[in-house]
């Protein structure tokens, strides 16, 4: 998520509930595989082994729900 940055003229509760929303918005797995990798330091390998997914799928399912992040938050950027 680097491409701009973030408008801080906006409360930082406004932005904390867009986030949580959002993720609780998403199935099980996906919630989960996010919430690893980038609250609980996981790798993508110990992600995939844990949910018996393979390490391409874990990829998929985190570039697709970040986009999705990127998209919900897309109010709180300055371009």
């Amino acid at each position: 998520m680097a491409a701009s940055a973030l408008n801080l003229n906006y409360p930082r509760n406004l932005l904390y509930e867009a986030i949580v929303e959002e993720i609780r918005s998403w199935a099980d797995l996906p919630r989960r595989v996010f919430m690893q990798v980038h609250y609980a330091g996981k790798s993508v390998e110990e992600i995939a082994c844990q949910s018996g997914c393979d390490t391409q799928e874990v990829k998929q399912i985190l570039e697709t729900h970040e986009s999705k992040l990127r998209k919900a938050l897309r109010t709180f950027r300055i371009d």
